[in-house]
């Protein structure tokens, strides 16, 4: 069996990106810079309301997980991830983008739609989600190969994954493996709005599986009903080894261990904020699995989001690895 830095398991989901002005929001009644879940139904109205407003699509392998996935990737790692697409033309795209992107393939099939995420990207670079889950919320125990999770450093998970009873059970099962086979768990908070509906659920994975916890400074208020950065930290710390806290415009803080070291935020023209959580994990989850130091990792995960926030699309388009020599001086 291979070895992996990093398996990753979260919704496969076909990307539709689309960048729209605050009007096409309001008209439509939809909250802004939210992970909406909807029906396909309700997906394809919004498309056609995108065609009638002559407005185009941009299509790509995404999902949050697969999307760090394909950084760790990019950066030189070697990463697995598991999903549940369909058996249709968006399923075999999805497989076909993701092997090109150098992920091992650990797909599961089902009969049904792949799942797609419509993704609407405001003038400000904040992004708008309605998302229908398609195939994989049909995830089951089977579908997350256990022998990966044995090969793999980390297996990391996203709080996207609780949002259905069967994906919840597949995923516990896979944590109570990993801690089996003692392989550290990373998981995503995700999305506040995701931590609202499973709070208590993640407070216990956070103490009872977790070693790595990714959020950003709402999600870790909202989970913990706080808005001082430093308790937060210092909460987090207590249930998990290793804290990355993200705070937008201001950086991140990172605590390992009980250290905790401070990331400068880079400067950069916002052009599309799709995918910047999901660089900063890829970027520190390669750190970490590459024996760099948190600070280090953090710095990559920093380099790595400013680059994608610079650009359109949820992954960098360049060579990640030139990208951190350059800025960093950093040989990967």
């Amino acid at each position: 069996m291979q070895k992996f830095d990093v398996y990753g398991v979260c919704n496969p989901l076909v990307d539709l990106l689309s960048h729209v002005p605050d009007s096409f929001l309001k008209k439509l009644g939809i909250e802004k810079n939210v992970m909406h879940l909807v029906t396909r139904e309700q997906q394809q109205e919004l498309l056609l309301a995108l065609a009638e407003e002559k407005i185009s699509l941009e299509v790509a392998a995404g999902g949050s997980g697969a999307n760090s996935m394909i950084g760790i990737s990019q950066l030189g790692g070697r990463s697995a991830f598991s999903g549940k697409i369909g058996r249709d033309e968006h399923g075999k795209l999805y497989r076909e983008k993701l092997e090109a992107l150098g992920v091992c393939d650990c797909l599961a099939e089902g009969e049904g739609a792949t799942g797609s995420s419509l993704i609407l990207v405001s003038e400000d670079g904040a992004r708008t989600m309605n998302t229908f889950l398609g195939m994989s919320q049909e995830l089951m125990n089977p579908d997350i190969d256990p022998d990966v999770i044995q090969s793999s450093k980390y297996l990391y998970l996203t709080g996207y994954l609780w949002d259905t009873e069967s994906q919840k059970k597949a995923v516990l099962n896979a944590l109570d493996e990993a801690k089996k086979r003692e392989i550290k768990v990373a998981l995503s908070l995700s999305d506040p709005f995701c931590v609202t509906r499973h709070k208590e659920d993640f407070i216990n994975l956070l103490k009872g599986y977790a070693s790595m916890v990714f959020c950003n400074q709402e999600e870790a208020f909202t989970l913990l009903d706080t808005e001082i950065t430093q308790q937060a930290v210092e909460t987090l710390s207590d249930w998990t080894e290793t804290v990355a806290l993200t705070i937008g415009a201001y950086g991140a803080l990172i605590s390992h261990q009980g250290e905790t070291c401070y990331i400068d935020p880079l400067p950069v023209r916002v052009e599309d904020t799709t995918g910047a959580g999901d660089a900063f994990a890829a970027g520190f989850l390669y750190g970490m699995t590459h024996d760099l130091s948190p600070l280090d990792s953090g710095r990559i995960g920093a380099t790595l989001a400013a680059a994608v926030i610079g650009q359109t699309g949820p992954r960098y388009l360049g060579n990640a690895r030139i990208l951190i020599q350059e800025k960093l001086g950093i040989m990967l």
